[in-house]
């Protein structure tokens, strides 16, 4: 007997944990090295434009990443034809975006450097919307050791390139070839490894594309208000502050995405087997939705509790006593990724229902808050208050997402596991306070060692969350 959906789930999270453990260890050494040789002002040009960018790439997915893992999950049949189409519609719309994209940089405050920049952000744009075209076939089938490979490819080789170009001294344009080049190389290794699953080649199918269009685009709007909800800050800030305090806020969210990976990469595994679930056996998705929730509570409260006190020493080492002005909006913006990992199990359900436009008003309602927001305080009270901002519209969504839950599916989860996790989250800050000068090599397992302990004792639905084992 082959292995259960729930054994493969728990592999190909296990196989994507192991393999974002590498990419955030090569993510890391590349921001280390990055934020040492470009300094706070140069590294906040350079992620500028990377943002900046990645702001239209959510305008060439269009939401067709998530529309052909679902439409695959449901008829596997059609895979080559829907794959085949997908890379033809993402390669035409990223051309379309990223010219876009230049052209409207040049109606903003910019120095020429930094809409220089931009344009070469169109390179990693383009290879990434192809490359995460392949990978709807092998996270559809639950093959992601495939896709894990050609991202730790990349994200090495790009790290290879970036000490060249330190090393040598090349200058700031070499760190964005750098960036395009492990993009590239993600592309190639992706390629390989898919071609044993599915045949590839771009297609032209109109009837196809119709179809995929008239689903995707009120999901692709959805996710463009939400990557514009995330990424408003950034640009509110390149119009009011200096490019350093740019890039010292980066770096605190550069850290945060990091952080919060694991999440992403268990709620895109999940995300076929919820969508077979929603479509089959309600309570079987019910009761996938109250786990992963629990599972979210339990590691956002000491997320939150070790950001709190490990935010400085975190800061130094990634970028070096230049960026310790990022210290404040990181222990800010960990809550609001405690927050954004529940919220995101709630998006994920509604998608997976079919509930786009209802995700979408609430983006737009999220997105309305936060800009408003941001435009009145950021030039007045700087970095600090975008982060309290993000906090604050993560607390919006989740809101909305109570009565979208409950309309759409008569639930919402039971909030069993909050109060043990708080109270556990409380004692290991607690601990991380008083060896606050140790080293975080010797204090953080100890604190997680001390957190998962006081857990299992005092939580009987925790210590079924983190052994596995449902009721």
């Amino acid at each position: 007997m082959g292995p259960s959906i729930r054994q493969r789930v728990a592999s190909n999270t296990a196989i994507q944990v192991a393999g974002k453990a590498a990419v955030l260890a090569l993510g890391a050494a590349s921001i280390a090295v990055l934020t040492r040789y470009l300094g706070p002002n140069d590294y906040g040009r350079f992620t500028l434009a990377l943002m900046y960018m990645q702001l239209f790439g959510v305008l060439a997915d269009a939401g067709l990443y998530m529309t052909v893992v679902r439409e695959i999950s449901k008829e596997p049949s059609r895979t080559d034809e829907l794959v085949g189409n997908a890379l033809t519609l993402r390669l035409l719309l990223s051309i379309v975006v990223i010219a876009l994209g230049a052209a409207l940089s040049l109606l903003l405050p910019y120095d020429p450097d930094v809409r220089l920049a931009i344009v070469l952000a169109g390179g990693p744009l383009l290879f990434g919307m192809l490359t995460s075209s392949l990978v709807t076939v092998l996270q559809s089938q639950l093959r992601m050791a495939r896709a894990v490979a050609g991202e730790v490819a990349g994200r090495a080789f790009a790290l290879g390139l970036t000490l060249v170009v330190a090393l040598l001294d090349l200058g700031f344009y070499a760190v964005m070839g750098a960036a395009a080049g492990g993009a590239a190389a993600t592309l190639a290794v992706t390629w390989l490894c898919t071609r044993g699953v599915t045949t590839l080649r771009f297609r032209a199918q109109p009837a196809v594309w119709r179809p995929l269009l008239v689903v995707s685009l009120p999901l692709g709007l959805a996710l463009a208000i939400n990557e514009l909800y995330f990424r408003a800050d950034t640009l509110i800030i390149s119009l009011y502050q200096p490019y350093d305090e740019v890039g010292l806020y980066t770096l605190a969210y550069r850290i945060l995405e990091f952080t919060l990976a694991f999440g992403t990469i268990f709620l895109t595994t999940v995300f076929p087997v919820l969508s077979e679930a929603v479509a089959n056996d309600d309570p079987r998705a019910l009761r996938t939705i109250q786990a992963s929730t629990d599972l979210f509570v339990i590691l956002g409260a000491p997320l939150v509790a070790g950001g709190l006190v490990l935010a400085p020493p975190i800061i130094e080492l990634a970028g070096g006593t230049e960026f310790e002005g990022a210290a404040t909006p990181l222990r800010v913006l960990l809550m609001a990724g405690a927050l954004s990992w529940v919220n995101g199990v709630f998006g994920f359900a509604l998608i997976a229902k079919g509930r786009q436009a209802s995700a979408l008003w609430l983006n737009v309602s999220a997105l309305t808050f936060n800009v408003g927001l941001n435009f009145f305080l950021i030039p007045r009270y700087g970095i600090v208050a975008a982060a309290v901002v993000t906090v604050a519209s993560e607390a919006l969504i989740l809101a909305g997402s109570y009565f979208l839950m409950r309309r759409n599916f008569s639930f919402f989860p039971r909030p069993g596991t909050l109060a043990p996790a708080v109270a556990a989250a409380a004692v290991m800050g607690g601990l991380l306070w008083l060896l606050r000068d140790a080293s975080l090599a010797a204090v953080l397992p100890l604190a997680a060692a001390l957190y998962a302990g006081l857990l299992y004792a005092i939580s009987p639905r925790s210590r079924e969350v983190l052994i596995g084992v449902r009721r």
